[in-house]
């Protein structure tokens, strides 16, 4: 039998090389390269090929991918054998290939044509030509590059494939690879076909190269063009995809090749119907089922981040490529796609249930609306960053009424209305509930028995891991709370769980959810059977719940509760990290809604009085005119400064009370909150000067005020103010606002930001006050826009009749400062800025009126358009409007160039800093690194560590980082700094990458040639490796490399704010065990996490500086309890490991031009001045009611979680907090009304910071709050005796 020797460099072609083989008579024999393990197999293979008639090898790119290449040649030469050399464009091919040219480019013409009938083919030609044996053979065939294909009816066409389908049920398209089908590796398609149809719906397979520029073929678009549009309507209701890479665009709404059309102008948008991406995983089906991380590497980049700038739904793995068995006898078998059936099973069911929105009437349809409740709490029911969570319920609902859906004729009139009946039914607060009245204060009650039944129908490993948790389940009902308006259930999603066991807090990072929460979910599945649900608001509990990373199994819990419903999530712009976690680990499509407004901070109370001393003090003259006059504001000024406690603010000499040991600079401590400060002596005029550059950096602070109301977009004053924050920096396509403004008012405006404090004779006023002047400017300027409807004709030239304003006029009016000139440019900056707003930023944010209509269309079964994220007030205004399913970035790509600048300053600040303040540099230094900065900013905290050790990455030209350069010492100009990185466990999963190019720095600069005083990397390592190799350590050299921390797989966060919420601590050494238990997972190069406490310890131990980096004002240390949590709990561990406290820095990135370092403590009291204490925030929260009211709670839960951590808040802060937050009558008296449970819980807290020492508080002061809170208690207790909600409407109303 004649017989033809075929190389591959790949495996793709093996499947139909095996069926070639069954339909030729000659003996081919076959390797690809993971066949070729050494030279001894090489040798083997073409020993085969001596007596060959001829041999193909078929490479995919140079020499290097068959192994022994040149070896290989010389011997098939030497034997006389024929040989054919294919590669992409290489010269060499040409000229080792040793048939003629003609014969050559035929094989070429088989090759590429590729498929069955072609690789038999070519064979045989070879066999007939060159061999001994006569074979009959047909020219290269074209075969269909795209096409449909049913296992079922083989070789129909798209029509008569779409003749069979029942228009009266849904279609799901499934979207797979041209070459896949041309090599006949199927498999996880026809699973997906029989999936999908045993759900009742039709499938439609289509094969295409999804990206291809080939006019002969038919992209992914040209297809949806094609087949599943009709004059603009979808053919089909939902699309299966296992489509690599955007079909569409890139980062930021560019298209691929940054010159197309923007996010809303997605293919996929045209087509309208959900996308539900899966992933065909490279590796085994057992690998991906054993490993924690489900999906890493490449294919997270590929497979996953990448389709969601299509605005994909992420699920999981539906097939594992396994080796085949070699049954023609050829001597290789190809890896195939064989399916995951439990996963092809959820997916097909997922889609199916999206495609079915499409077919069911809106009046039947039952859709949940879970409100989030984190902390478990009475006062937090509808937990959601920036958001007004219950309003924008009830704007939802009044959607969904006007789409017809069944609401039961009744709905709530606002917010509080809703809050009402949900706390008028069963809640957390059970004190005064009786078992009997459970079942009527529920929606419903599911006994044990129908409970055990669900849970018995879960995947085993699920209900074995809940079982091992919590124990078999328990012999009583569950209870199901919420309000049923018609088919739409309002509800709130039960407790995590550390609350029923506080102990879990110290050793259960990746915590099961208890039965509970397990029960409601299957109620909401089984009983309640919802179409769709909608978790409203930033965020809750089921995505950070434990199982695989990306890509969930059937063990992991959030797949076993959400399971197969659609799940629509409200989520923040600019918490894209978190929401993305949402987006993969709970298979939502998002759809993002505002930012609260922004404005500057301005000043008040004390703060104003403070300003308006130091002001008259400026204003009193020369220092010899001041006199007598002049030493009473000095001493009205000092007295002021001790009041409010600002000796460290303003780093001057003060007494606060109690004072611990700080290493590194004296100011930069964590626990200078009491105690004597060592600043400076200075005068009277250097104090005024630094008064005004401190009250500048509290009253510029961008806070926020009030809540977002999803599809309420500003208004008035308001929308002028959030307009003001948008422009305030540069955005692309147009100038900061606040640049030009002040260049028309002749103000230096780096000298205006850096010397706030400076009077300016020439302008007649300090750089303080002329920031003033900036930020009214803008005000007016803006607001005269929106008076005119942001409608301004640009001149008189194009101005109508009656128009009174116009651009030019705007701008030519204003008159420079004093004496000063206006700077050169500065009125067309100013004109373009203006223009800016009107033509682009008020229309965006006027977009936000789509974020409930939105929601609604996604509960229809419609897709909901790709847009990107982050901070919209950090140069953000592109990522406008809101309403969209927002996308993330590229994770090959972190960090990006633009964070290498950022982060390399704020690494270089914080040692300037140290060094100054110090005398030397800190030898190590502790970084968090959280994964929704690092979405936000391209990657500034991993950049900062590289920076600190002294490493520069390098960009591949489509910015993918390619390896790592150690910057030369005599560049750096000092030593390189070690770094411990704690990275959260949203940074794990999703920026396994990042931590892999830390690794890599590591091992660059411990290879170095430099001393040990120069090189802390190097010392460390090398000393420890030492030490661990003396103690027997297994591999001594690698664990001494540990540097990036994190919590085991499946858990999230520090574990510090658990303890805290739960009260579950007596003291900072009870802190900092739980710090390093959640925390003591090192993290590989390739995202592997592996237990490594003690390493964690050690590195703990030596830790001079810990530092964060900040940036966006959006964002506070106050908004969330993972700040303390994170960067406290670092502080807390570091200062009871080494027994002293490190120097502790914030990096202030907020605006990326002008970064600026602080000491933790100051960054946190400046937080506490800016917003906590703030009269106009406090204010803005009581617009919102019961949402407003507990949002002042977390906050003051978060006040004592920083002192707990690291002591920062001083006696005159928890004072004024108690003061404005308790004891503020009308303020008192407004929370007993709209949420009691919050001045309940602000009061327990006030006394709790009591009890624990961290308020040195006087017993009047302590009777007062026991006064307030029994007195609230009553009130709960009365309002549970009534339980006589708020007032519901009727349709009619």
């Amino acid at each position: 039998m004649p017989k033809i020797g075929l190389y591959t460099a790949t495996e793709n072609e093996l499947g139909a090389v095996q069926q070639a083989a069954g339909r030729t008579d000659v003996d081919l024999v076959v390797r690809s390269e993971s066949d070729l393990d050494d030279q001894t197999d090489v040798d083997a293979f073409l020993d085969e090929l001596d007596d060959a008639a001829a041999a193909i090898f078929w490479l995919h790119g140079a020499e290097e991918s068959m192994p022994g290449y040149d070896h290989a040649v010389s011997r098939l030469e030497e034997a006389g054998v024929p040989l054919v050399v294919k590669s992409t464009g290489d010269a060499y091919a040409l000229e080792d290939t040793s048939v003629t040219a003609t014969d050559r480019d035929r094989v070429y013409e088989y090759l590429e044509r590729g498929g069955t009938s072609n690789v038999a083919n070519c064979v045989r030609f070879l066999v007939d030509e060159y061999g001994t044996a006569e074979r009959d053979f047909d020219d290269p065939v074209s075969l269909p590059t795209e096409g449909v294909y049913h296992p079922d009816h083989p070789g129909a066409s798209y029509e008569e494939l779409v003749g069979t389908f029942d228009p009266d049920t849904p279609t799901v398209a499934i979207w797979f690879y041209e070459s896949h089908w041309t090599h006949e590796n199927t498999r996880y398609v026809d699973g997906q076909v029989r999936a999908v149809e045993a759900q009742g719906a039709d499938a439609l397979p289509i094969f295409c190269n999804p990206a291809t520029d080939s006019d002969e073929q038919w992209d992914a678009e040209r297809v949806t063009e094609a087949w599943l549009l009709d004059d603009g309507e979808p053919l089909v209701d939902a699309v299966l995809s296992s489509f690599m890479f955007s079909l569409s665009m890139e980062e930021r709404g560019r298209a691929a090749d940054d010159e197309g059309d923007g996010a809303a102008e997605v293919f996929l948008d045209r087509l309208g119907v959900p996308v539900i991406q899966t992933v065909t995983t490279m590796r085994s089906r057992a690998r991906y089922e054993k490993s924690d991380t489900g999906v890493m590497g490449f294919e997270l980049a590929l497979s996953v981040a990448l389709p969601e700038f299509d605005g994909n739904v992420i699920t999981h793995p539906i097939s594992g490529k396994e080796r085949t068995d070699d049954e023609a006898g050829i001597g290789s078998a190809p890896k195939q796609h064989f399916p995951i059936d439990d996963r092809v099973d959820h997916a097909a069911r997922l889609a199916v249930n999206w495609a079915t929105l499409r077919h069911s009437s809106n009046e039947e349809k039952n859709v949940a609306v879970v409100l989030h409740n984190y902390p478990p709490s009475d006062d937090g029911i509808g937990t959601a960053f920036g958001l007004d969570s219950p309003e924008s319920t009830v704007n939802l609902l009044q959607e969904l009424l006007e789409r017809g859906y069944d609401l039961g004729g009744r709905t709530p009139t606002n917010g509080q209305a809703l809050i009402d009946q949900l706390t008028a039914q069963l809640t957390l607060d059970d004190r005064w509930v009786a078992p009997a009245d459970v079942r009527d204060l529920s929606v419903d009650v599911v006994p044990a028995e129908q409970y055990r039944e669900w849970f018995a129908a879960a995947d085993e490993r699920f209900q074995s891991n809940i079982v091992d948790e919590w124990g078999e389940v328990p012999d009583r009902p569950f209870a199901i709370p919420g309000v049923e308006f018609g088919n739409v259930l309002v509800t709130v999603q039960p407790p995590r769980g550390f609350g029923m066991d506080p102990a879990k807090v110290y050793h259960d990072s990746d915590l099961q959810p208890p039965h509970d929460y397990v029960a409601f979910y299957g109620w909401l599945r089984n009983a309640f059977e919802a179409d769709a649900v909608v978790h409203l608001g930033t965020h809750g509990s089921l995505e950070w719940l434990p199982g695989k990373t990306v890509g969930l199994n059937g063990e992991s819990a959030p797949d076993q509760l959400v399971d197969d419903i659609p799940n629509v999530y409200p989520y923040i712009i600019n918490n894209p990290g978190e929401g993305t976690q949402a987006k993969r680990r709970s298979y939502a499509a998002i759809v993002d809604y505002l930012t609260p407004v922004m404005r500057n901070a301005g000043t008040y109370d004390e703060l104003a009085e403070l300003e308006e001393l130091a002001d008259q003090y400026r204003e009193a003259g020369m220092e010899d005119a001041r006199t007598d006059d002049g030493e009473h504001l000095e001493r009205l000024l000092r007295e002021t400064v001790d009041s409010l406690d600002l000796a460290v603010e303003l780093g001057i000499e003060g007494d606060i009370e109690e004072r611990a040991d700080v290493r590194g600079p004296a100011e930069a401590g964590t626990t200078l909150a009491e105690g004597s400060v060592d600043g400076d002596g200075v005068d009277v005029d250097e104090l005024v000067e630094r008064i005004h550059g401190y009250l500048t950096d509290v009253k510029t602070t961008q806070i926020r005020m009030g809540l977002h109301t999803m599809s309420e977009p500003p208004e008035a004053d308001r929308l002028v103010e959030y307009l003001v924050a948008l422009t305030r920096l540069e955005n692309p396509g147009g100038p900061s606002l606040r640049e030009s403004v002040a260049g028309v008012l002749g103000i230096d405006y780096q000298r205006m930001l850096d010397e706030p404090g400076v009077y300016d004779d020439e302008l007649g006023m300090t750089l303080s006050e002329a920031a003033d002047e900036v930020y009214e400017t803008s005000c007016e300027l803006v607001k005269t826009l929106a008076d005119h409807d942001f409608d301004i004709p640009a001149s008189e030239v194009e101005a109508r009749p009656g128009d009174e304003v116009n651009m030019n006029l705007l701008v030519v009016d204003i008159d420079p400062l004093g004496d000063a000139r206006v700077r050169s440019g500065a009125h067309n900056d100013l004109r373009e800025a203006l223009a800016f707003i009107c033509e682009e930023v008020a229309p965006r944010v006027r977009g936000a009126e789509d974020e409930v209509p939105r929601t609604a269309d996604a509960l229809a079964g419609e897709y909901v358009p790709p847009g990107g994220s982050g901070a919209p007030t950090r140069g953000g205004v592109d990522l406008l409007p809101t309403a969209r399913n927002f996308y993330t970035l590229d994770p090959r790509k972190v960090p990006a160039k633009s964070a290498w600048r950022v982060g390399r300053e704020v690494a270089d600040g914080v040692v300037a800093r140290h060094h100054e303040a110090d005398g030397e540099y800190p030898e190590e230094v502790g970084v968090v690194a959280w994964g929704t900065p690092t979405v936000r900013t391209r990657g500034e905290t991993i950049a900062q560590v590289l920076a600190l050790m002294g490493v520069e990455p390098e960009w591949t030209d489509a910015g993918r980082i390619d390896d790592v350069t150690p910057i030369p010492l005599d560049e750096l100009d000092r030593p390189r700094i070690d770094v411990t990185t704690r990275v959260s466990g949203l940074f794990r999963d999703a920026f396994p990458q990042a931590a892999g190019v830390v690794h890599d720095a590591v091992d660059a600069v411990v290879d170095l040639d430099e001393p040990h005083e120069m090189n802390y990397v190097k010392k460390h390592v090398e000393t420890e490796a030492e030490r661990l190799d003396e103690q027997g350590v297994e591999d001594p050299e690698a664990a001494a490399r540990h540097r990036v921390f994190t919590t085991r797989p499946g858990g999230y966060g520090a574990g510090t704010n658990k303890a805290v919420d739960e009260g579950n601590w007596d003291d900072r050494s009870d802190l900092a065990e739980v710090y390093v238990q959640w925390g003591g997972y090192a993290m590989g190069k390739r995202g592997r996490v592996t237990e490594a406490h003690e390493s964690f310890e050690r590195r703990l131990g030596s830790v001079d500086a810990t530092v964060k980096i900040e940036d966006t004002a959006e964002q506070d240390e106050f908004d969330s309890s993972d700040w303390y949590a994170f960067h406290g709990g670092f502080i807390t561990a570091v200062s009871e490991i080494a027994g002293e406290e490190p120097a502790s820095y914030v990096g202030d990135s907020s605006d990326p031009d002008n970064v600026s370092v602080y000491t933790n403590e100051e960054k946190v009291r400046k937080a506490m001045r800016a917003r906590v204490l703030n009269p106009d925030w406090l204010d803005s929260m009581e617009e919102h009611d019961y949402k407003g009211a507990g949002d002042l709670s977390s906050t003051v839960d978060v006040v004592l979680g920083w002192d707990a951590t690291t002591g920062v808040v001083s006696d005159a802060l928890w004072t004024d907090v108690a003061e404005k937050y308790a004891f503020d009558e009308d303020r008192q008296e407004w929370m007993r009304d709209v949420n009691p449970w919050a001045l309940e819980s602000i009061s327990d807290t006030l006394l709790e910071a009591i009890d624990r020492g961290l308020w040195d508080a006087d017993d009047e002061t302590a009777d007062q709050l026991r006064d307030i809170n029994l007195r609230v208690d009553g009130d709960i207790e009365a309002r549970a005796g009534s339980a006589n909600p708020s007032e519901v409407s009727s349709d009619d109303d």
